[in-house]
């Protein structure tokens, strides 16, 4: 992606690919501040200043002063012949949260795949993260097919803390109704039909992975059979919602 992509803005920010070497560094520091990696950890500089030379891209959300507080990373990707991007990190500050930003880099993700011909993006995300399968399956119409479990292996960030780092991979099909209808603010599947099957989480498992660490794992190595399982008959999730005591994933059969 080059300097001539064109900017959006999302209330008081600007969305824009990173285009100097120093933007870019700063969404390698983003990495540390939004997730707390080790230095081993985080995609390097040298990474993100080769993505726009070889077909992917890198966006910023930038304030009004010129500062980074949020970005998006994909790269170009294959199943077979099948090209699609993958999403390599999505992330906002902390105390700009809450704002918009990102949805905002995700919908100028989509418009940089669409304008290169891909109509599929992926990325990986922690099912065990409630706030993330809200967004990514509600917001903005990604489904799920697919389970990973442990698939970086131990990972020091804070956000982990201490589990296996299981990841479900979203599949998000650019122009499918399903998105379309995400988008535009409508549920993404009928509100009475319903699911083949459910996948419970408990609302607090943030903060019962940090007293009761034990029991958070057995309820992590549940969910991972069971959507295990899900996926072995051909489900997909479809949907994410919540009640007074549980998040639970819904799924059922899914046709492309």
């Amino acid at each position: 992606m080059h300097s001539s992509t064109r900017a959006k803005t999302s209330r008081d920010y600007i969305i824009r690919s990173c285009q100097t070497r120093e933007e870019l560094a700063a969404c390698v520091t983003l990495q540390k501040k939004i997730w707390g990696y080790a230095e081993d950890e985080v995609y390097p500089l040298r990474l993100f200043i080769n993505l726009p030379k070889i077909g992917g891209h890198v966006l910023g959300a930038f304030t009004a002063r010129g500062d980074v507080v949020g970005f998006v990373a994909s790269m170009p990707a294959w199943h077979g012949r099948k090209r699609y991007f993958h999403s390599l990190s999505l992330g906002v500050l902390p105390q700009h949260e809450d704002r918009g930003l990102g949805r905002a880099l995700k919908l100028a993700q989509r418009e940089e795949a669409l304008k290169a011909g891909v109509d599929c993006v992926e990325w990986t995300f922690d099912p065990l993260k409630p706030k993330n399968s809200y967004f990514n399956l509600v917001r903005l119409g990604a489904l799920v097919r697919r389970y990973l479990p442990d698939h970086y292996g131990h990972v020091r960030s804070r956000l982990q803390q201490g589990l296996p780092s299981d990841r479900l991979v979203a599949e998000w099909w650019l122009k499918s109704p399903r998105v379309k209808r995400a988008l535009a603010g409508k549920p993404v599947r009928p509100a009475k039909k319903k699911p083949a099957r459910t996948v419970e989480i408990p609302l607090d498992i943030g903060r019962l992975a940090d007293v009761q660490p034990d029991e958070a794992r057995a309820v992590q190595l549940r969910v991972r059979e069971q959507l295990l399982d899900s996926f072995a008959h051909k489900l997909a999730i479809t949907g994410f919602e919540r009640d007074e005591s549980n998040y639970r994933f819904l799924l059922e059969k899914y046709e492309d």
